[in-house]
Order: C-alpha cells, then sequence, then structure tokens
C-alpha cells in the first residue's frame, strides 16, 4: 500500500547520476548516435567556454551529451519486439509499495572513458526514491517490477535492466564486482511546491529532509552530517520571497524550487539544461581521476604516451574552477561546495602527481634506451678508428716520399688548427 504525506503539498523528481566507464575499442558511438541524439548546451547559468566543453564540434570538448528516449531506455525491459512496454512502475520493501515512473533521460559520454547515465524519475512521494536506492547500504531488498496497460506486473532486476541497455553500447559499470549500479549513484532531487519563500530556514529544512529522502515535513536533525552546504536564489524584491533553494552534499543534491503551476515535467526540463550539466562536470573530474588510477594500476608498456596524452589533456582543458564557471554567483557557490564536499581537487592533485611520476619514469626509460643507442655507436666508432689506422699504416708502409710529406703536413695543419681553436675558446 503506497504511502503519502498529506501534509505538504509539494511534487518529486530525480535524476540518478550513475557512474559508468568505457574503452575507446568497444565504445559503440554510431548506434549510440543512431538512437540518442546530441543535446546542445543553451543554458545561461553556464559561461560560453564551459558549455563549449560539452559541444563535440568544439575543439576544447571534453564530453557528448545524449538525449536517451524513454522508449529506448525501457526496450531492454519489453517481452519481445513489438510488446507492449512498461506504463508505470512500482517499487516494494518491507510491505510498502511506491509507483515512479521513468522519464527521458541523459547519457554523458567524456574522451577520458567515463560516462554518467542520468536516469530521469519522478514519484509522488519522496519515500519511493528512499526504496529505490536505499542509502546506506551496499545491497537493496527492495522488489522492482513494471506494469503494462492491462496493470499486469513483471518483476524485473534493476541491474539487469542497466545491463541489458548498456552493454550494447559498450558501457559498463563504473566499479568493477557485484556492488549496485544505484550504490554510487549521485541523487540529484527536485521537489515543486506551489509557493515562494519569506524565509530561509523552510527551504533550508526542506532541503535537508529531501537529502535524507524523507518527507519535508518530518522533523528531522543529524548532528553528525558534517558534508551538508546550503545554497539560495536571491531574493526577489517584487515579491520579497525567495524562489528555490538546494542543500549540496557528497551523495546528493537537493532543490525546492515554488512554481505556481506545479509542472513537475516542465521542472525537470529546466534542471536538466541548467543544473545537471553542472553537477555532471563535477562528478567528471571525480571520476576521471578514479578512472585514471585504475589505468595506470593496469598500464602497459605501449599505453604510456596515450595515457600520458590523455592526462595531460584532462589538467588542461578538462578542470574548471567556481570562478569561471558562471556569471551568477549562487551558481558559483553551487559548483563550489561540489567540489569541496567530494574533495575533488584533491583527487586532482593526486593525479598531477601520478602524472609526473609517470613522466618521470618514461623518461628514465628513454635515457637508458638513448644510453645503449650511443654504446653501441660508441662501439662501432672505436672499430672504425681501428680499421682507419690500419690503412693507413697500410698506405704509408708501401708509399713514398711524397705520401710520407703530405701526410705530415697534414697531421701538422690539423694540430695547428686544433691549437688555434683551443686557444680562441
Amino acid at each position: 500500500m503506497e504511502h503519502r504525506s498529506q501534509s505538504f503539498q509539494a511534487a518529486y523528481g530525480s535524476f540518478l547520476v550513475i557512474p559508468l566507464k568505457y574503452d575507446p575499442d568497444t565504445l559503440d558511438r554510431a548506434r549510440l548516435e543512431r538512437a540518442a541524439p546530441c543535446v546542445p548546451m543553451t543554458t545561461m547559468d553556464l559561461n560560453e567556454n564551459i558549455k563549449a566543453m560539452l559541444d563535440p564540434a568544439s575543439g576544447s570538448s571534453v564530453g557528448t551529451c545524449y538525449a536517451v528516449s524513454r522508449s529506448f531506455l525501457t526496450a531492454a525491459l519489453e517481452p519481445k519486439p513489438g510488446a507492449d512496454g512498461p506504463c508505470c512502475f512500482r517499487v516494494t520493501d518491507c510491505g510498502q509499495s511506491f509507483d515512479f515512473s521513468v522519464n527521458d533521460s541523459f547519457l554523458y559520454v567524456f574522451h577520458t572513458r567515463v560516462a554518467f547515465l542520468c536516469l530521469s524519475l519522478s514519484f509522488s512521494c519522496i519515500e519511493a526514491l528512499e526504496t529505490i536506492c536505499n542509502p546506506g547500504w551496499a545491497h537493496n531488498p527492495a522488489v522492482f517490477e513494471w506494469l503494462d496497460a492491462q496493470q499486469n506486473a513483471h518483476t524485473f532486476s534493476m541491474e539487469n535492466w542497466l545491463s541489458a541497455f548498456l552493454a550494447p553500447l559498450g558501457i559498463r559499470k563504473f566499479f568493477d564486482g557485484d556492488a549496485s549500479y544505484l550504490l554510487d549513484a549521485y541523487a540529484y532531487i527536485l521537489a515543486v511546491v506551489p509557493q515562494w519563500f519569506q524565509e530561509l530556514d523552510p527551504m533550508r529544512r526542506i532541503t535537508f529532509n529531501l537529502h535524507k529522502m524523507m518527507s519535508p515535513d518530518t522533523p528531522m536533525e543529524d548532528a553528525s552530517e558534517e558534508d551538508i552546504r546550503y545554497v539560495f536564489a536571491a531574493k526577489n524584491l517584487d515579491r520579497q520571497a525567495y524562489r528555490w533553494g538546494c542543500c549540496v552534499a557528497s551523495q546528493t543534491i537537493s532543490y525546492v524550487v515554488a512554481r505556481a503551476d506545479m509542472d513537475l515535467a516542465a521542472e525537470q526540463r529546466v534542471q536538466a539544461e541548467d543544473g545537471l550539466p553542472m553537477v555532471v562536470l563535477s562528478l567528471y573530474e571525480k571520476y576521471t581521476c578514479l578512472r585514471f588510477t585504475e589505468l595506470i594500476t593496469h598500464l602497459k608498456k605501449d599505453q604510456i604516451k596515450e595515457l600520458k596524452e590523455l592526462m595531460l589533456n584532462f589538467q588542461a582543458f578538462g578542470t574548471v574552477t567556481p570562478a569561471s564557471i558562471s556569471r551568477w554567483h549562487n551558481v558559483k557557490r553551487i559548483y563550489a561546495n561540489l567540489l569541496e564536499v567530494n574533495d575533488i581537487p584533491a583527487a586532482v592533485g593526486d593525479i598531477s602527481s601520478k602524472l609526473n611520476i609517470l613522466a618521470s619514469h618514461q623518461q628514465e626509460i628513454e635515457h637508458a634506451r638513448s644510453e645503449t643507442v650511443i654504446n653501441i655507436i660508441t662501439l662501432f666508432g672505436i672499430v672504425s678508428i681501428l680499421a682507419s689506422v690500419l690503412s693507413i699504416v697500410q698506405i704509408l708502409s708501401d708509399g713514398d716520399m711524397l705520401i710520407w710529406a703530405s701526410t705530415i703536413l697534414t697531421t701538422i695543419m690539423l694540430a695547428l688548427v686544433t691549437a688555434l681553436a683551443v686557444y680562441r675558446r
């Protein structure tokens, strides 16, 4: 039986940003581009040079965003081609069931061999997201079902579904092993409410509860959470009120937004255009560092140059500072908080150290190789000199006075030229 909170009017949605990885020789980019068109960056919240980072036609591009339709995403769940697909979804745990919807989503693919599936969900109560993600636990005992047009329930595995969608594209789970796709998912949580806010405290309380995936009207405090940062919209002078606020944490970012029309779908489109790219860019830096660490661990000799170039390009073009990401101060603060709570500057610094070690090791290998070549050339030079001396001796022993005289004069001239050069220096 689905539980609903009656005392607080809100509509809820979320993007579950799932970290993924791929290898260049297995990524089926052609298949992806046929099924999912590229998404242009049109937001005004990001500066033009930052938007160019997600423009495939730009020379500074670090990745591409693809629009994944709901039908393409859920095709792996259909029992057979042409059969009726899911109308809605349901998750059940501990005797409680919650309905939720899967919407058009996004797939970000970056050149550093990392990717992110931004799975768009909507639901009528926030507890549905808690049951889907099961935060704080490595495994989720919840049962997932999709319902067809006749309301028949079909049980499915979230892991098998995501694998069936991603594997044909050559993309796989970021961390190998049996862990769930959703274990490391970053939750971008959204609540749409009808009224603007006169004070900051209500937004702070609501967004904190959203971060905990609990109903906004539930009394909730947790002094143990030290990675919480709040950012709010500027006060509207006409209304003398605030329209939105957000809570940034290491595993979630939670927004509450006021809309008189309570149009959750429209607000999700706005968030996907304005807020989601910024969150994905910060996670891209984090998981690129983790990906490089993995690649270095399994590095082969013929891959050193390629990986070194990849890492240099990431450091030069792939990292973004809060000062350069946007013209708006609150957007800068959100991005700065994302970097801080995820300790991304330290991760980038660690990659710099690894890059220096890799470069030093490569230089040692090249130096040793050069010394070997020089030693071989020197050996051949010594042999050549000995052969020349023997040839001269043979010529002198068989020659007349003219050969002797020319040889002596040539030797004297060379000695004088050498002495003069040494003297002038």
